[in-house]
């Protein structure tokens, strides 16, 4: 835990000095990578209705595990503002009876006892922000977080709303948590720290923070959340990350018979654009905490969040979040993975079906052909050279994670006379691809080479990158340098 001595001063360096580089997160032993789960806000009635019940917490946390959910990796169950809470004479706050008959620790008991985790929400300020139909931790900061910690919560949402919502309250409050002994995720909703650079303070009090305001069921909204987060990848990191929001996928539940006990979706997309959120959230290394009612699973959300590559690419906390550029002139969001493949998300935004296509050299892919794989089939498509594309229907997406090409099998190529003095070793600084077409050497290698039959080829290279020779033709043939 923090001492609040050297705490003030982190906050001060972060705020004032504006350095920008990424500040180190804080790391309370949660948020090592983004996080997975689900958020009650969209899944009984339209956004806003925001209702939850005891029965129906426990429902959905039971079809987290049934569905296949957790064994992914999703794991947090988390309320919002629908447990409506009061406070008694002591200022204590009392869960909505009707809603929660018998309180909100039986729940948090049995949300632990399938091996997930339990979260709830509270403002900063005097007031939540459901209309402020509920009192907000203000003034409470500790007797709340003392409350959370003996309820074993494990995730606190803190809103920004009613009187008194400040930076000073944010920081308060996440001291107040810290002052428990239990570790709780804060998930910082809103604040001044969405204007600051590096998302200011945010990283030194909590794990998670939302980058905008709410994300609503619309594919306009997911476009605002992305703009939100352009150009600041570097900004999130392990043990504190930038989140977008709760996911729409599926659609939100339904205005006209908001029923606990009916899952259902009323969705506001097309599967295409739930697809294209999916693919956004999923290489952004955004938290992807659904919103909708997952007892209730639909094609579409089974196809994002039981695809186990989807979830594997935005959990993979040693390489940097997605970021933004362009492609064959196209937008597209680009990830360099920890084991050395890109992953790469091309969306048509387009109002019609058209041809969207990955230019290798455009996001950085340090070799001019590569093994294209196809995320959402889970299986390889082919070898490329320069680029590949595949024709998109509007607002879906191309979601696909780039190789090393292998040599071809059939392929020999031998070295007749070295002539550099670093050793060229077949495999490792020169091979042959494109089936019996070229050669490649890297790494300092020259030589002389025999490319299936064809001999005195020679090919040289003087750094690290692919040169490339043709085997057809004799060794005065202009060499290739990839981009």
């Amino acid at each position: 835990m923090l001492s609040f001595g050297p705490f003030w001063i982190l906050v001060f360096l972060v705020i004032f000095l504006h350095q920008p580089v990424q500040v180190m997160a804080y790391n309370n032993g949660y948020g090592l990578k983004p996080f997975l789960g689900w958020q009650s806000w969209c899944a009984v009635g339209k956004c806003g209705t925001d209702a939850c019940y005891d029965r129906q917490i426990r429902s959905t946390a039971k079809a987290m595990v049934d569905n296949g959910m957790k064994a992914l990796g999703f794991e947090w169950v988390v309320i919002d503002d629908c447990w409506h809470p009061s406070r008694d004479s002591n200022g204590t706050l009392i869960p909505y009876a009707p809603y929660f008959p018998n309180g909100i620790k039986p729940v948090v008991d049995y949300v632990h006892s399938l091996g997930l985790k339990f979260g709830l929400y509270t403002s900063v300020g005097t007031l939540t922000c459901h209309g402020g139909w509920s009192p907000g931790s203000f003034g409470h900061y500790q007797q709340d977080a003392d409350l959370f910690a003996r309820w074993e919560v494990d995730y606190v949402k803190v809103d920004w709303c009613g009187a008194n919502k400040t930076m000073n309250g944010h920081i308060n409050i996440s001291h107040a948590l810290n002052q428990t002994g239990r570790p709780m995720v804060l998930e910082l909703c809103r604040g001044t720290y969405e204007k600051l650079d590096n998302w200011g303070y945010a990283s030194t009090i909590a794990q998670v923070w939302r980058a905008n305001g709410d994300h609503h069921d619309s594919f306009s909204h997911t476009l605002e959340q992305l703009a939100a987060i352009k150009g600041k990848s570097n900004w999130s990191a392990p043990y504190g990350w930038a989140y977008m929001d709760m996911m729409m996928i599926g659609g939100e539940g339904c205005k006209d018979n908001p029923n606990p006990d009916k899952p259902q979706h009323c969705p506001q997309q097309t599967d295409h654009e739930y697809r294209t959120e999916c693919a956004l959230y999923s290489i952004s290394a955004s938290p992807m905490m659904i919103g909708t009612d997952i007892r209730n699973m639909t094609k579409v959300m089974n196809e994002c969040l039981l695809n186990p590559e989807i979830i594997a690419i935005n959990q993979d906390y040693l390489a940097k979040p997605g970021f933004q550029t362009k492609s064959c002139g196209d937008d597209a969001w680009v990830r360099k993975l920890s084991d050395g493949t890109f992953a790469v998300v091309v969306p048509n935004l387009g109002d019609k079906t058209d041809a969207v296509n990955i230019c290798f050299a455009d996001i950085g892919w340090p070799n001019i052909t590569a093994l294209v794989h196809d995320v959402w089939s889970q299986a390889d498509i082919g070898i490329s050279t320069n680029q590949w594309g595949a024709k998109i229907k509007s607002h879906d997406t191309l979601y696909v994670i780039l190789k090393s090409a292998p040599p071809p099998v059939g392929c020999t190529v031998t070295c007749t006379t070295q002539i550099s003095k670093r050793e060229c070793l077949y495999g490792k600084t020169y091979g042959c691809f494109n089936e019996t077409q070229s050669m490649w050497v890297a790494g300092g290698c020259r030589g002389t080479f025999t490319c299936d039959g064809v001999q005195n080829v020679n090919c040289s290279s003087s750094g690290e990158k692919n040169t490339t020779c043709p085997c057809s033709k004799p060794a005065s043939a202009t060499i290739q340098w990839e981009q």
